[in-house]
């Protein structure tokens, strides 16, 4: 199993919050009981966190690119890690890194569990 599959996982999951917006985006793309470790206020626990939140999400644009990706050898764990930008009205406002925590679900699928990153003062460059 590659790397590659969390790469297009991770993918995937920016192609639909550019599609149909961050907020869904992040409630289709976490699993059962995710985490998200946000700098400056308490983490998000849990789905019906995740999904309170992430429903009131508006005028804002997050978009992100993974750098790199490795999936552990018992092949259900893996993580990503990449690069964002967030807009607001079309004005860049940060630029950040992340980390995403991916398992693997009953269905094949990939899924995060934990997400978290930081903002940068520049646009961070490919490792």
């Amino acid at each position: 199993m590659s790397a590659q599959q969390l790469i297009d996982a991770d993918k995937a999951f920016n192609a639909m919050a550019q599609r149909e917006g961050t907020g869904p985006a992040f409630i289709a793309y976490s699993a059962e009981d995710p985490v998200m470790i946000r700098p400056g206020s308490m983490p998000l626990l849990g789905r019906s966190a995740f999904v309170e939140a992430f429903s009131q999400v508006t005028g804002s644009a997050l978009s992100w690119e993974p750098l790199r990706a490795e999936i552990a050898a018992s092949q259900d764990l893996g993580y990503t890690f990449g690069r964002y930008t967030l807009r607001e009205g079309g004005e860049i406002k940060a630029y950040g890194v992340y980390v995403s925590i991916w398992k693997k679900q009953q269905d094949g699928s990939w899924k995060f569990v934990l997400d978290g990153g930081g903002t940068t003062p520049h646009p961070v460059a490919h490792p």
